[in-house]
This record gives C-alpha cells, structure tokens and sequence, in this order.
C-alpha cells in the first residue's frame, strides 16, 4: 500500500517487506519509523522474556515474530491516524 500526505505529497510504502525489516531489527526498526510506542513496548517485553532466562526463550520468539507480522498493520494503521489517504494498495 501507498500512502500520500495531503499536505506535502509525501508518499510513503507499505508493503510486506516490513515483516523481514521487524524480524531483522526488532524494537530498533519501529524507533527507526518514529512509532515510539511499538518500540518501547517491543523492547520492554523483550526484556522481561529475557530476565526470565530460560523459560523466556518461547515468550522471546513469540514477541519477536509477533511485532514482525504485525508490523505492515501497525504501520498502515499510523499512516490513517496521521490523515495521510491511502492512494494505492
């Protein structure tokens, strides 16, 4: 999906792509997106699963595959929010 800004002509893609980025950078890629909440929470339970060592190892990879796959929703949803018009997709 595209989305354009009304007020500059920004255009902005999401695609599926997203997915792979989420998955390769984690909590790094949404603070790279400037969606700051998605970020912190991502990491937050990152570290929870992890001082839960070992046990955490299933909640870890949940959460981590988790925001990846949700990433493109999460993203398109931020775009709406912010009024930008989806103009392809």
């Amino acid at each position: 999906m595209v989305f354009e800004n009304p007020e500059n002509g920004q255009r902005e893609a999401v695609t599926n792509r997203e997915i792979l980025w989420a998955f390769l950078l984690g909590p790094v890629y949404f603070a790279k997106k400037a969606e700051w909440l998605h970020a912190g929470i991502h990491a937050l339970l990152i570290l929870i699963s992890l001082l839960l060592w070992p046990t955490g190892v299933l909640m870890t990879l949940g959460v981590w595959v988790g925001y990846a796959c949700a990433a493109p929703t999460i993203l398109e949803y931020r775009y709406q929010k912010m009024g930008w018009e989806k103009v392809a997709g």
